[in-house]
């Protein structure tokens, strides 16, 4: 079980959320997909409830008493107050990441190759691939996992680019 792994992605989710719109002093609630859940914890169905108790005791000191639903066949992961203030304030934001959020929310990127450049001055290990027929046009994700781990999914789209991502295992077994 890879409690850690959870606790990880729920710091860069808020980050990263704070990063783009904003800190607020709210609970914030975080959906998984059952199976995306399984692999960050590391565990089959079977052990998803058990695991995420774990994960809620775990995190409590520093996040407060997450609590678990599920909600149209997703897991909601809500962390309370405690949790997002403590992301505010102890968990420093990624240069890369405020790069690359600025470089879209202010449109001051609109080709792939200026979103690849913004990847390349972090690192020269990038894979940046053009994809077809999968709601979006490219794909690119630092090979070594090094400023980050995850697979961005960016779009164009009039003139504008917008990016999703995900964990390099979410892609592998969902896209690839």
């Amino acid at each position: 079980m890879n409690l850690e792994a959870l606790y990880e992605n729920i710091l860069y989710v808020l980050k990263e959320s704070q990063m783009k719109i904003g800190y607020t002093a709210n609970a914030a609630s975080l959906n998984y997909p059952p199976a995306s859940l399984m692999r960050l914890l590391g565990v089959g169905e079977a052990e998803t409830d058990g695991a995420l108790q774990a994960f809620c005791d775990f995190a409590e000191p520093t996040l407060g008493r997450a609590s678990v639903s599920v909600y149209d066949g997703q897991y909601c992961l809500t962390i309370p107050q405690k949790g997002v203030k403590y992301v505010h304030e102890k968990v420093p934001e990624s240069p890369f990441l405020r790069e690359l959020i600025d470089a879209v929310k202010d449109h001051t990127a609109h080709t792939v190759e200026e979103i690849e450049a913004i990847f390349r001055r972090c690192s020269e290990d990038v894979v940046c691939r053009t994809v077809e027929g999968e709601g979006f046009d490219h794909v690119l994700y630092f090979a070594d996992g090094q400023p980050d781990g995850f697979v961005y999914l960016f779009e164009t789209e009039f003139g504008h680019i917008s990016y999703h991502r995900m964990t390099k295992e979410d892609y592998e077994a969902e896209i690839e």
